[in-house]
């Protein structure tokens, strides 16, 4: 009786959109850039994104184009095309009220023992970058959509939106971004990118520009590197809360990042052969995976990931001819992934990178992968090349294991990670990331939208015959502080908010993973290893339901949970421990549902 509720709420929901469509213009349906409810959240409520905000704003908001009464006076020939004076102003026509500042949340971090050292006010005249971040449009709505096409039981299961779809209905209105381009031109910064779905705007400018315009105070803070052996290196963190005007802060998020600006070099020349150099069996390589996951029956019907293809977001370049060496010692025969520049011009070759690209590639042997290059590992690279991968459209399934433990990222970056996972989900692509390797929970990872992969201690032979499967200690799990629990896991948890993780692969440095890295072989742990194998997986389960004519298989969560012969895919993992939690019998922190399947998973998933 409470699906059938929801159901019909979602349908009143559909009917009110349809009477408008027609009659409204298409960026100016149901509420404004201001979103409906959301997903809920513990931290004091971003605007638009905690169930318990008021009315959420109507488009008769008196601003020229927006549709509705024309509060303004001025004729309009469309919603993005004035008539008057405010043709060619944006901000011409906002109510001097309306520029008043009003408190803001923003996604800097602030300093944190052992994470983020605070050195010192920075100089005024450095520049920074930073991006503005803007919430899905009809985001209530949007969450009854995306529940209803992942409801087996639902006539809309597996109706995915299209791009054009998604940005009719729910992407921020033009006439919204650019206002707020407009305002950010005034202040005296540089617009330098614009994400394809208008959900980040990226720009520039001084230090002191900065200061002034948000009234805080930006300081230098060492960050603890967490990839693995990197050194400390330094961003912009604050002590105080910051400002927007009114009507920027009712139409954004606020300030997702602000990092220094992108260092500057040159790309060194790859040079070596590509030869075989098979690196022996002290670590696990792909042929272990393909056993202990059970791929090799879907290699041999010839279902490799063919017609499928994986989103690898990086920070900088790999490594090719690494790369290929990698391949041809396991005895792997690809092409070449696409490198997708984003942002400043990519200048070094960051072994995360390199470890992401070459294990979703081999456990994928068949898809394409493309690779989204932001240009260093800072915040403002890595959200940007995450929504950018989304946005894009080209991957069925997108990976990211540059997770950041969750109490050490402020909660504006968090939730623009959720507002690209929410479209992710609506299009039908399957987004993952690394739980990380603290045994606490990670962003992205806390978004519901993402699985999240943790780690299992994975002892097996070379070819993947099994000894024992444990939960692995480090793996990054616990309960979220960003988002409310999601409905597909109200069953297993008992908590306050979403719990991770949603499975797990094989992460343990005592039975560690190798790598080619710089010329060499290294074999290392860590769920960096989890989350790109996971995604090889997934490319290869849409090589075979692509053959057998079912759509690419997408927002993997609530199938995986709530349909029981897909549940029962995933072997159980009840032994093993973080400092925090236990693995058990049923749904465990530290591994989720369990260890994937992958010829049942892609048999049984519906």
């Amino acid at each position: 009786m409470e699906g059938t509720v929801a159901y019909t709420r979602r349908i009143a929901s559909w009917a009110a959109l349809l009477t408008c469509v027609g009659a409204c213009p298409s960026e100016d349906i149901g509420v404004s850039s201001a979103t409906e409810g959301g997903s809920g959240t513990t931290d004091s409520a971003l605007p638009g994104t905690g169930a318990s905000e008021g009315v959420p704003t109507t488009t008769n908001s008196g601003v020229s184009g927006s549709g509705g009464d024309n509060l303004t006076g001025w004729e309009t020939t469309g919603a993005d095309d004035p008539v008057g004076p405010c043709a060619t102003d944006p901000l011409c026509d906002i109510p001097p009220e309306e520029h008043e500042p009003t408190n803001k949340p923003d996604g800097l971090p602030s300093p944190l023992p052992g994470v983020y050292d605070d050195l010192g006010p920075a100089p005024l005249d450095n520049g920074f970058r930073s991006l503005m971040g803007f919430p899905n449009r009809q985001r209530e709505l949007l969450e009854e959509r995306v529940a209803a096409m992942y409801d087996p039981d639902s006539p809309s299961f597996r109706d995915y939106l299209t791009v054009d779809e998604w940005m009719a209905d729910h992407a921020p209105r033009t006439k919204d971004v650019d206002i707020v381009k407009a305002w950010l031109k005034s202040r005296g910064f540089t617009i330098n990118y614009e994400a394809k779905n208008r959900l980040l705007v990226h720009f520039s400018g001084s230090v002191k520009d900065f200061n002034e315009t948000f009234d805080t105070e930006l300081h230098i803070c060492m960050r603890k590197n967490p990839l693995h052996s990197g050194d400390p290196f330094p961003v912009y963190c604050t002590l105080e809360s910051f400002t927007l005007p009114i009507f920027v802060a009712e139409r954004t998020h606020g300030l997702a990042t602000a990092d220094l600006p992108a260092e500057t070099g040159t790309l060194t020349k790859e040079v070596g052969d590509v030869v075989e150099d098979y690196p022996g069996d002290d670590a696990h390589g792909p042929p272990a995976f393909y056993g202990a996951y059970n791929m090799n029956k879907l290699f041999a019907d010839g279902y490799d990931g063919t017609g499928s293809a994986i989103g690898v977001v990086g920070a900088g370049t790999y490594h090719t001819i690494d790369l290929q060496i990698f391949w041809k010692s396991f005895g792997i025969e690809r092409e070449l992934p696409t490198r997708v520049a984003l942002m400043e011009p990519v200048f070094e070759r960051i072994t995360e990178t390199s470890l992401d690209t070459q294990w979703s590639s081999s456990l994928g042997p068949g898809a394409d992968v493309f690779v989204y290059e932001g240009p260093d590992a800072r915040n403002t690279a890595l959200l940007f090349a995450w929504n950018e991968a989304i946005g894009d459209n080209k991957a069925d399934v997108v990976t990211t294991s540059f997770a950041h433990r969750e109490d050490a990222e402020a909660k504006t970056l968090r939730h623009q990670y959720d507002e690209s996972a929410l479209m992710g989900a609506a299009i039908g692509m399957t987004l993952l990331s690394a739980s990380g390797d603290s045994a606490n929970p990670d962003t992205p990872c806390s978004s519901p939208y993402v699985t999240c992969v943790g780690g299992t201690n994975l002892v097996a032979t070379p070819t993947g015959v099994i000894s024992s499967e444990r939960a692995w200690s480090m793996s990054g799990s616990g309960n979220s502080k960003s988002f409310a629990p999601p409905y597909w896991q109200e069953a297993d948890v008992d908590s306050e908010t979403r719990a991770m993780c949603d499975l797990a692969l094989s992460s343990s440095p005592e039975n560690p993973m190798w790598m080619r890295r710089w010329k060499k072989w290294e074999a290392y742990g860590g769920t960096s290893f989890a989350s790109p194998a996971f995604a090889g997986m997934v490319a290869v389960v849409n090589s075979y339901r692509k053959a057998h004519g079912k759509p690419r298989v997408g927002y993997l969560n609530p199938v995986i949970y709530l349909h029981g012969p897909t549940r029962a895919t995933f072997r159980d993992i009840t032994k093993g421990a973080t400092p925090y939690h236990s693995a058990g019998v049923g749904w465990d922190y530290p591994t989720g549902l369990g260890a994937p399947d992958i010829a049942a998973l892609a048999a049984t998933i519906p």
